[in-house]
């Protein structure tokens, strides 16, 4: 055993942090670090990948912390885990945005840091590394999570783990290929078939759904799109047109489908111009008076739009 203050190692390089006030009871790489020796805050932000040296000091940080596990006491085991995690916690960050959209971002960088803690306590050393048990641990829960809880519409459970497949592949095969790659390119990939592919794209329209009260660019979504109006005149004008003799549909076709004028289609049905014009008012009239007659009967409606 060293001496009091013989041979101790002190900065960024010791296991533990230095915060200036090294004592007696500050120890040497080796010996169970005290409960005020870890858990203390890194100077950088947590959820910002580590970059050359921090990264490797991250780890050897987490290798020394690891290491004295086995004689810790509960409580200087509960200060190892809260820095270790701290130290991964930009591991948690980029596993989030790897498997989620931006929507459940918050949601799944939670379920990401659950995964640092229960990989903690999973955690053997004698395996691997801490930081890829760690993301092992965070992809599973992920997936599992999407699985179970993403879906606004919820799909087999066969096509919900093609789908998150699919999201993992397509970011490393699109770096791979350098574009965008299209189904045939999965599929040769993956080795599936086109269609599973197809079917696995389709099923991620149900992860999510948009309210009707949200904005689309700069403007709300309407209660209903024009498109449908005009649904409904067609149905109401099919079903008005029915009730009609053949000489008013053939006036009708006349003048508004072939665009004839009023002289014209006297000349072809052998009256004057001004008789054509009386004829078309009433027959306006009568087709304004059949179409509300439908507009308000619901029942008369449905039966003519199945």
């Amino acid at each position: 055993m060293l001496s009091e203050g013989e041979g101790l190692q002190t900065g960024p390089d010791s296991y533990f942090l230095d915060d200036g006030a090294t004592t007696s009871s500050t120890r040497s790489t080796g010996e169970p670090p005290h409960v005020q020796d870890v858990g203390q805050p890194s100077r950088r932000d947590p959820t910002t990948p580590p970059r050359g040296r921090e990264r490797d000091a991250d780890r050897e940080r987490t290798q020394d912390l690891m290491s004295h596990l086995v004689d810790a006491t509960p409580e200087e085991r509960r200060a190892i885990r809260d820095e270790v995690v701290t130290l991964h916690l930009w591991l948690a960050t980029s596993a989030a945005r790897r498997y989620g959209p931006r929507s459940e971002y918050d949601d799944l960088v939670q379920v990401a840091r659950g995964g640092l803690v229960e990989a903690f306590d999973r955690y053997d050393p004698a395996q691997t590394t801490y930081g890829y048990f760690a993301w092992v641990t965070m992809s599973g829960l992920l997936r599992r999570y999407l699985r179970d809880h993403g879906w606004s519409v919820r799909p087999p459970r066969s096509v919900q783990e093609a789908a998150n497949v699919l999201r993992g592949a397509t970011p490393d095969l699109a770096q791979e290929i350098g574009r965008v790659p299209t189904s045939a390119d999965l599929a040769d990939h993956l080795g599936w078939t086109v269609q599973h592919v197809e079917d696995a794209r389709s099923a991620e329209l149900g992860l999510h759904s948009t309210s009707l009260d949200s904005l689309v660019g700069d403007a709300w979504v309407p209660e209903h799109p024009p498109e449908w109006h005009l649904v409904e005149t067609r149905v109401l004008l099919d079903r008005a047109l029915q009730t009609l003799t053949d000489a008013e549909r053939d006036l009708l076709r006349m003048r508004f489908a072939d665009e004839l004028t009023q002289s014209q289609i006297g000349a072809v049905v052998g009256v004057t111009q001004m008789q054509v014009s009386r004829l078309l008012s009433r027959l306006m009239v009568k087709l304004r008076g059949l179409i509300g007659e439908l507009d308000e009967d619901p029942d008369q409606l449905a039966a003519a739009s199945s």
